[in-house]
């Protein structure tokens, strides 16, 4: 029983870290001695039903400066996504209209060409840091105990960090960002030991700066379903995680995921 008080203490900070205020969330919960599983786990996804995050002061002071870096061009008409003025929509037009669900259906080029599309409408690559992703990230940084953490935009050729803390690059180029393989996959991905795994042991990123050896990350998507980032954490020595671990990334990524959804 005592593992389960500090397990959910150690979650109740998590939510207040991000600005979220058990006392108005849950009342039910003060004045009790213990909660089980079941009633935590509806704590904190019922705090994901709320209008809006509240925020405050203190979660965010230890981001480092200087770790974001955005583009700041939008794409031109007739870019990603778009057919080329003056051209007729043809069949695959028809077929995106499906978003990510009919991925499988398109060609590889306009697949990625809908993706690109997707994270380009929401404004993430062009508005720079914003509070409500730092305290997320700050966030899961604190909670796991790991080296850096980081929401990361996968764009046509590199990884940008729309939110970052820890000894990361300020970008990577896509085809050796793990992030990618999570977008890609679509699913949480989990890599206990990087050089123990062969698809990522001989990674530039594994055998140099930031020496990765510990990979979480959660898909991210924009309109239409399609995977545009991951909500991310690393480590620079192996280490497990736990289903319980997992279930808390996975909500801190929800935390994300309902921002994002608001704002396109």
């Amino acid at each position: 029983m005592d593992a389960i008080d500090k397990e959910v203490k150690r979650r109740l900070e998590l939510a207040a870290t991000i600005g979220l205020d058990p006392q108005k969330l849950w009342p039910s919960y003060f004045g009790r001695s213990h909660c089980s599983a079941f009633e935590l786990d509806a704590y904190l996804h019922e705090a994901l039903a709320l209008p809006a995050i509240e925020r405050g002061p203190d979660a965010v002071k230890e981001l480092k400066a200087g770790q974001r870096r955005f583009r700041s061009v939008k794409p031109k008409s007739g870019g990603p996504g778009h057919p080329p003025d003056g051209q007729k929509p043809g069949k695959e037009d028809a077929l995106a209209a499906l978003g990510a669900a009919g991925k499988s259906l398109l060609s590889p080029e306009r697949a990625e060409a809908e993706r690109l599309k997707s994270l380009h409408e929401t404004d993430l690559l062009y508005t720079g840091p914003e509070e409500v992703y730092d305290r997320v990230v700050a966030a899961a940084w604190k909670f796991f105990g790991v080296g850096a953490a980081s929401l990361s935009l996968i764009a046509e050729d590199a990884q940008f960090f729309k939110s970052a803390v820890g000894p990361l690059r300020e970008e990577a180029p896509r085809v050796i960002a793990l992030c990618a393989e999570t977008v890609e996959r679509n699913s949480m991905l989990v890599i206990n030991d990087t050089l123990a795994d062969d698809r990522f042991a001989s990674n530039p990123l594994v055998t140099g700066e930031p020496y990765i050896r510990f990979y979480a990350g959660y898909p991210l998507h924009g309109p239409r379903g399609w995977n545009i980032g991951t909500l991310c954490v690393i480590d620079q020595q192996p280490r497990t995680f736990s289903p319980s671990d997992q279930q808390v990334l996975r909500t801190l990524a929800a935390v994300v995921q309902k921002d994002i959804d608001a704002r396109t």
